[in-house]
């Protein structure tokens, strides 16, 4: 039996008590009726901030029942899938919501996709509609052509021209010509609402089918935490067809009844500038990003008296503890590690309000159990390594069409991630890596961030990531692939020779790779699996 006793308590507030839930209403049946009744409540309060764009609850329920009754129309009923591939902008709100007040289950689709992987898309998922941003209609239109499934495409018009003629309206004129008539259908919470695909990192995407009690339960943790204040500004610069600007940002903002600021992508000359004229008070991004900004920015630029950026919130990769250091130090913003994945809404702990959480990643949220586990699901001890598990209302309901893949990884109501860790006996979660990133030297088991970790202290290394290469004799060795910072240099022995002291001798790398920089997909995080081909 594991001794829970000592485990830190996350400290909540009872939602009725929350300043910025005054007068709101509190549970919800579904995510869509959630924003009708904020609609109902704060009509003019501003939702999205995008560009010279404001765009209030009132109007984001107006323009979703609009987009509803277009879809209403070509026969898009409770369960279908209704798909979006758009860039960063509050098109994607009016989209999604217009199919989940529908009762429909609204689909996101990486805009970086190619006509093949588009194909895959189509043809798993099926959507009835999709709406497509003229920037990535070429490439939709190629996908479209080579499926299978031929949905009924709406064109975002934005700027971008293309040749390709498949969509059989726009987006413009739907919200011009049909009602605001209220169209929200009934819904249970455990009925699906939202689709987003797995980042395919480790073989073909995975579509996993999310719930409006998935969600909620998300909302209402975020709440209770007590993280957010009137007045608050999160800035959206991640893409929008990721879990973490929808699931633990904009879903959370509209419970909150709070407002966000989108823009299209991370620009490093528009970051500061955009905190300080919109008085951004929350921003999410990954550690590539915030350690850019860190090297890159000068402080001095800064208007300390329109700074009023109070948390940094990082995910899909575990944040040096240099790097948040540093990141206080130099602009007096305190960066929130945190670790989520898909499967479970983006978030399932945080190092917020958390003691002694130097190189933790944090504490469940508080709906949530997290453990670790061994290849048979028994719970480890503190300080063993297994695999991070998790269990509560916010894990998936499932992937879609793929039910083995579902029942390998829900076992007895436990979401087993596939990431590997150990957990302190304070209840503070450490990251060690991949499961499937184990390195296997000779028979002894190598987690790559026990690696990563100490090469990331060193002084002249702004990115490590590590990765085993194939050896016939011991099954795989480690290789180290580094990107050094400006004007600095190592040479390998350097680099071994500094492990040597770190780590035990069977980790040090045999082989170390100086590079500018990793394949990453849109988030940030760097694929492993594209890093091994280069070495191939």
């Amino acid at each position: 039996m594991i001794d829970k006793s000592r485990r830190f308590v996350r400290p909540t507030v009872p939602l009725e008590e929350l300043e910025v839930l005054k007068g709101k209403q509190l549970d919800f049946d579904s995510v869509a009726e959630m924003l009708v009744v904020r609609s109902r409540e704060i009509p003019d309060t501003t939702y999205a901030l995008y560009y010279d764009q404001v765009v209030t609850f009132g109007l984001l329920n107006e323009k979703a029942n609009r987009v509803a009754n277009y879809l209403k129309g070509v026969g898009v009923k409770k369960g279908d899938i209704v798909s979006v591939m758009v860039l960063n902008s509050p098109d994607i709100y009016y989209t999604m919501f217009g199919a989940q007040k529908l009762g429909a289950v609204a689909g996101a689709v990486n805009y970086m996709l190619k006509g093949p992987e588009i194909a895959y898309v189509l043809e798993d998922s099926k959507p009835k509609v999709v709406f497509v941003g003229s920037d990535y209609m070429d490439e939709f239109a190629r996908g479209w052509h080579r499926s299978s499934h031929k949905p009924i495409v709406v064109e975002v018009v934005t700027d971008v021209e293309h040749g390709a003629h498949i969509a059989s309206d726009t987006l413009d004129d739907i919200l011009k010509s049909f009602p605001a008539d209220e169209c929200l259908v009934p819904q249970k919470p455990e009925d699906p609402f939202l689709l987003l695909y797995s980042s395919g990192t480790t073989g073909m995407p995975k579509g996993i089918l999310l719930s409006n009690k998935n969600q909620l339960t998300i909302c209402r943790d975020r709440a209770s935490m007590g993280i957010s204040r009137p007045g608050d500004v999160t800035l959206i610069i991640l893409p929008m067809f990721h879990t973490n600007p929808l699931c633990v940002h904009s879903y959370p903002l509209i419970y909150l009844g709070l407002t966000l600021c989108i823009r299209k992508s991370f620009s490093p000359s528009d970051f500061w500038p955009t905190i300080m004229n919109y008085g951004i008070t929350i921003v999410q991004g990954v550690p590539a990003m915030y350690a850019y900004i860190y090297k890159a920015a000068d402080p001095s630029v800064i208007d300390k008296s329109k700074l009023k950026l109070r948390y940094a919130f990082s995910g899909a990769a575990p944040m040096p503890t240099e790097l948040i250091d540093g990141f206080k130090k130099k602009f007096g913003v305190e960066v929130i590690d945190g670790y989520g994945l898909t499967e479970a809404c983006g978030v399932t702990t945080s190092s917020l309000n958390i003691p002694e959480k130097r190189a933790s990643i944090g504490t469940p949220y508080p709906s949530l159990e997290v453990e670790i586990m061994d290849d048979d699901n028994c719970i480890l001890p503190p300080g063993e390594r297994g695999e991070i598990c998790i269990k509560g209302d916010a894990v998936m309901i499932g992937y879609l069409n793929k039910p083995e893949a579902t029942a390998e990884t829900i076992i007895d109501g436990w979401l087993h991630t596939g990431d590997i860790g150990y957990m302190d006996e304070r209840g503070y979660l450490y990251i060690s890596g991949r499961k499937k990133e184990m390195i296997n030297r000779g028979g002894e088991n190598i987690y790559p961030r026990e690696i990563e970790i100490p090469l990331e202290e060193h002084p002249h290394i702004a990115e490590a990531t590590v990765i085993g290469a194939p050896d016939p004799a011991l099954g795989e060795r480690v290789r180290a692939c580094i990107i050094l910072n400006k004007g600095c240099s190592l040479t390998s022995e350097e680099v071994k020779g500094y492990l040597r002291e770190r780590i035990a001798k069977y980790k040090v790398p045999e082989f170390v790779e100086f590079m500018d920089d990793f394949p990453r997909n849109p988030t940030g995080k760097v694929m492993k699996n594209e890093l091994k081909k280069i070495f191939d």
